[in-house]
């Protein structure tokens, strides 16, 4: 009997099989979208590949939007619905999330390595009450996490679809020397997408957001330039999200490409950029702002959920 856990993204999916309350290392995997033609063909395989007949119990990590019955990738054309699962796995129990809600779950059980500072400030534990998870990939998204009686409950939302803050649209078009019309929402600019199609916009250049990083690591004047204007917009929209979810216990970002970009000289200007005070009309306490570094960290919310849910 094995509870499989599964991280699902715009671009990978990764898996894990848990047994005893802890997931055996040995059989987690992580698969290319584009391989598969659904969410349902990729699990088919991971069960072939690891020897796992009997599924107990599967607990899947979606980023995207869903109702815990049902799911949907938001960029990408998968649709997950919890009942043919069960049905075509043999599951006595499915349950869909937020993959951001995912990371919300995983946060008290992340390892000593798991979560870098990049910003310092002083929590209590009270504060822990209220803390936001942001998540920085193939799209954008946040989820609030609220703990209570020793329980946690993580919210779901949609922030990458909310339209681009004027905060942020002034340094972009400053930068490009022109409106940018083709910005609709937050995600299409605080994203790994969002990275190269500005990059594109100011030079020309179509080149994937990890492309652009390597190239501003190495000293590209103009892959240097996309680099600093988006952690710029960066750090201005985590100031709104400041303002916007008043997240005492701290802000956790998650995704390669903050990881990355945090990991450059850019980190100085997006810890300059969130550090300032928001608005004229507004003071808040500075909060404890970290990246999440622990590859397996939404495999462990899954797990820790699914140990409540069970």
């Amino acid at each position: 009997m094995a509870l499989i856990l599964a991280d699902v993204g715009g671009t990978n999916v990764r898996f894990a099989c848990a047994r005893g309350g802890a997931i055996d290392a040995a059989l987690t995997r992580r698969f290319q979208n584009d391989d598969y033609a659904s969410f349902d063909a990729a699990l088919s395989s991971y069960l072939a590949e690891v020897k796992v007949a009997t599924v107990e119990a599967l607990t899947i990590a979606v980023a995207g939007p869903g109702n815990g019955v049902t799911a949907r990738l938001t960029n990408r054309n998968w649709r997950f619905d919890a009942r043919e699962l069960a049905s075509a796995h043999g599951a006595h129990q499915v349950s869909l999330m937020n993959d951001l809600g995912a990371l919300g779950y995983a946060l008290d059980s992340l390892d000593d390595g798991g979560v870098r500072v990049v910003v310092q400030a002083e929590s209590t534990t009270a504060a822990q009450m209220q803390r936001l998870v942001v998540g920085i990939g193939t799209g954008f998204n946040v989820s609030p996490v609220l703990t209570h009686n020793g329980g946690v409950t993580c919210l779901l939302a949609e922030a990458g679809l909310g339209s681009l803050p004027s905060r942020m649209r002034r340094p972009l078009e400053a930068f490009l020397g022109r409106p940018a019309d083709w910005v609709r929402c937050v995600e299409d600019v605080i994203s790994g997408p969002g990275l190269s199609r500005l990059h594109a916009e100011a030079t020309g250049d179509a080149l994937d957001a990890r492309v652009v990083l390597e190239q501003a690591g190495a000293g590209e004047a103009k892959a240097m330039a996309s680099r600093e204007v988006f952690a710029k917009m960066l750090g201005e929209w985590v100031q709104d999200l400041r303002l916007l979810y008043m997240p005492t216990g701290g802000i956790f970002l998650a995704g390669s490409v903050v990881r990355a970009l945090l990991d450059s000289p850019a980190r100085e200007t997006f810890v300059q950029t969130v550090s300032a005070q928001p608005t004229v009309k507004s003071t808040l306490p500075p909060v404890v702002i970290s990246v999440i570094t622990q590859d397996e960290a939404a495999l462990l919310g899954c797990l820790a959920y699914a140990k409540a849910a069970l």
